[in-house]
């Protein structure tokens, strides 16, 4: 049980090192967060990029993802 919650960790810790280097969010924080609570971070992750957005872009200004 305790290798699994470890497994766990790591993995969400190296997934969240790589999507806040992409979104140019604080690498280390969200990588010390993902290794201590898990995949249960996903949704504060998310709205952190989209405030980092907003505050960039405005709300009213139209951006196209590819």
């Amino acid at each position: 049980m305790l290798y699994l919650l470890l497994l766990i960790g790591g993995v969400c810790a190296a997934f969240f090192y790589c999507q806040a280097l992409k979104s140019g969010l604080g690498y280390k924080r969200w990588t010390l967060a993902g290794m201590v609570f898990g995949p249960f971070i996903w949704p504060m992750f998310c709205m952190q990029k989209r405030m980092k957005v907003n505050k960039k872009f405005g709300f009213n200004s139209l951006i196209f993802r590819a």
